[in-house]
């Protein structure tokens, strides 16, 4: 018989065992309800199931623990049988997680079949191994439950998965159905108009095909075909056409200073002042950049020249007129070359190249002007691009020389320096003076690589020279080459293979620098005083001067150019007193050059300019000679006897009051 304590704990294990399966029900009804939840990801509720799962367990592994010796041999066995029943089920139910279905059957099987084993009787004995027996054999099963079990879960998941799948294929599927029947049902309705939108667009492309995007204009390609037409009406016909090639002057500094918003403007406008004058049947193009094409159709042929000139001039003046944008103004030229059919040529190209070459023409005579073609220009043309090509080769094939001309101290009769010139040696056309080459290497770019050449060449030579102090040589920059940025490197690189100190190169710039600008010059010509070398402005007086450039710019002598050398006994005078007073203001050297007459020599030393350079003293000389010149007493002696002539005729006039 039980006791009554016993009783009551049995009782008590009865209730609560009920409730925890009605806690457990309830939790599963609520994770069902949340499972449906966007948001929900089931890692609460599996910790809520696996706390019920031990709850349970704990309660099944407490009852033969508490009741075992109150329970009869029925009661125990019947107990026996039932946790066999759980630990079998669990193996399935819990397959999911095989550590908690291992938990569980412990909890299960092995209390009570302890409490067997250490209970003698051989029934006890035989109820003990069935328990454990069967805890290692449901143990082993779980393992084989738990991956089917997995398999399944994830097959479920993919199934899951692909009814998704499926699902949002049907809609999108049902969807894609309306939309094609929608489209089906407006694409009768567009079918009657898309004949008359295809040659709409048609029509638009091949307009956009042959227009300037900008300016409106015809482009390049449309020109050609118009000028090729325009040529086969003028044969059949027997009419004259006009091609005038314009290049607009001052664009790109426009473009460069106030931005590409106002090139454009620029352009847009002139071919609006173009479309405005030319006659209805003129055919406008925008060629390329800053270059435009007209073609005068139906020309009178006797008149065609003046008819053509009359046309080109209106539209200079007019493309000459100020520019308004942004409330500011500029101001752009144009330069404009004419060629004729059938006169200069009877093909698109031909008559396109030869108003280009007679614009070219122009605008090397000066900007702003209107030219005709003539025969003669494209020979010259034809002349000059020979000798740009040969230029290109000149420093490779050695055909380039130097030489130097002095510039003496009068005062002293001292080598001060020696100016390098380079020259020429064309294999067929002999020697080439610096004014024949020189531009065209400064428009084509080959004056920094000639420059170069000079640079390294004469300080080499500069290196051997006697003397105490041996003179300096001055060496011509080209603006080219500064704006380049290739002046400093050049330099150091001619230092670097010399050895000549910096103290014996002279730079000499003409007065082109003052029309560059500044922001690229002057830091240039400073970093090259910073060296230790001197920077004399050549040819001073002929073109840009400005006082206020000369103080800005950082200069140490000033060439008198030899136009006003040549009249210092008469207008030019006073012009030379002032530079050189002009000179004393501002601490810079007076060097004057083309001196030729010891009159002229006399006059320049009485007015206190005493660095002289020209015939006077030496012709240039040839590099090899150079040596022999400077130790030759005889080149001393002379430059002494002039000097000492000049002394004197300075002191009788200073003593009048002339000097200075």
């Amino acid at each position: 018989m039980r006791g009554r304590h016993a009783s009551v704990a049995l009782v008590t294990w009865l209730c609560v065992m009920p409730l925890i399966v009605v806690v457990r029900a309830i939790d599963l009804s609520d994770a069902r309800k949340r499972r449906r939840a966007d948001d929900w990801d089931g890692r609460a509720e599996t910790r809520r199931f696996i706390r019920g799962v031990l709850a349970g367990a704990a309660g099944w592994a407490a009852l033969p623990l508490l009741f075992f010796n109150e329970f009869s041999q029925l009661e125990l066995a019947t107990l026996v049988i039932v946790v066999c029943a759980m630990a079998c089920g669990s193996v399935t139910v819990l397959a999911a997680d095989r550590r908690l279905v291992i938990v569980f059957l412990a909890a299960l099987l092995l209390p009570s079949s302890l409490m067997f084993f250490v209970t003698p009787g051989p029934q006890h004995a035989l109820l003990s191994a069935l328990g454990l027996i069967t805890f290692v054999v449901l143990s082993s099963t779980s393992r084989v439950s738990h991956n089917a079990t997995m398999t399944a879960i994830r097959l479920n998941r993919k199934n899951q998965a692909l009814m998704v799948d499926m699902d949002r294929e049907r809609r999108s599927t049902e969807h894609a159905n309306a939309e094609l029947r929608a489209a089906q049902s407006s694409l009768k309705e567009t079918l009657e108009t898309l004949e008359d939108r295809i040659a709409k667009r048609t029509a638009d492309l091949a307009r956009l095909a042959s227009r300037d995007a900008l300016t409106g204009l015809y482009n390049r390609a449309a020109l050609t075909d118009r000028l090729n037409a325009a040529i086969a009406e003028a044969e059949r016909t027997n009419v004259s056409i006009a091609v005038l090639f314009v290049d607009l002057d001052a664009f790109k500094e426009v473009n460069d200073l106030k931005g590409h918003m106002w090139g454009d403007h620029v352009l847009s406008e002139v071919a609006h002042r173009l479309l405005a004058l030319v006659p209805a049947d003129c055919v406008c193009a925008r060629w390329g950049g800053d270059e435009f094409v007209l073609i005068l159709s139906g020309l009178d042929a006797p008149g065609a020249t003046h008819q053509a000139d009359t046309v080109a001039t209106r539209l200079r003046q007019s493309v000459a007129e100020e520019i308004t944008f942004e409330a500011e103004t500029v101001h752009v030229d144009a330069t404009i070359g004419i060629a004729l059919f059938p006169e200069h040529g009877r093909t698109a190209d031909d008559l396109i190249r030869c108003a280009d070459m007679a614009m070219y023409a122009a605008k090397q005579s000066g900007r702003g002007r209107v030219r005709a073609f003539d025969p003669a220009l494209a020979a010259a043309l034809r002349e000059r691009h020979l000798l740009e090509e040969a230029l290109r080769a000149a420093i490779a094939q050695n055909e380039l020389r130097l030489v130097f001309q002095p510039i003496v101290d009068a005062t002293t009769s001292h080598c001060h320096a020696l100016e390098a010139l380079v020259r020429w040696e064309h294999p067929t056309r002999g020697t080439i003076g610096p004014s024949d080459f020189i531009p065209l290497a400064e428009r084509s770019g080959d004056i920094v690589p000639i420059g170069r050449w000079v640079f390294e060449q004469a300080c080499i030579a500069a290196a051997s020279w006697p003397g105490d102090p041996a003179p300096a040589v001055s060496l011509n920059v080209s603006v080219a080459q500064i704006v380049g940025g290739t002046v400093l490197s050049d330099v150091r690189a001619a230092l670097a293979a010399s050895g000549l100190p910096t103290s014996r190169i002279h730079l000499e710039v003409t007065e082109t620098v003052f029309a560059e600008d500044h922001k690229l010059i002057i830091p240039t010509l400073v970093a090259l005083r910073e060296m230790g070398i001197r920077i004399s402005l050549d040819d001073f007086g002929t073109g840009f001067s400005s006082l206020s450039y000369l103080r800005s710019l950082p200069i140490d002598t000033i060439k008198i150019d030899k136009s006003f050398v040549d009249d210092v006994q008469n207008e030019s005078g006073p012009i030379i007193k002032a530079i050189r007073a002009l000179a004393d203001a501002l601490a810079i050297e007076v060097i004057a050059e083309g001196v030729e007459t010891t009159q002229d020599a006399a006059t320049l030393i009485s007015m206190g300019v005493y660095l002289l350079q020209g015939y006077l003293f030496a012709q240039p000389i040839p590099q090899d000679l150079v040596e022999g010149w400077l130790v030759d007493a005889g080149a001393h002696e002379a430059a002494g006897a002039a000097s000492g002539e000049f002394r004197s005729k300075t002191a009788s006039r200073g003593a009048s009051g002339d000097s200075g």
